[in-house]
């Protein structure tokens, strides 16, 4: 099982999406969010979304985003 971090980024801004990572752990993932959100000054920042994905498998398309989102 592998866990990615997303920044959605801003529409209105045009500041653009971001894979922030790919990691092994849900923990190593939810680190790397908060250190992300850290480094780039996102703790109070409501136009940017990071959210954290379950991945199963590699080389696969995945359709439906929400199935697979972790809530914090």
């Amino acid at each position: 099982m592998f866990y990615a971090v997303v920044d959605i980024g801003c529409s209105e801004c045009g500041e653009s999406s971001n894979l922030v990572g790919i990691f092994t752990t849900k923990e190593k993932a939810q680190a790397a969010k908060k250190e992300y959100m850290k480094i780039n000054h996102l703790e109070d920042n409501y136009d940017h979304e990071l959210l954290l994905y379950k991945i199963g498998d590699v080389d696969k398309i995945y359709n439906n985003s929400y199935e697979h989102l972790i809530e914090d």
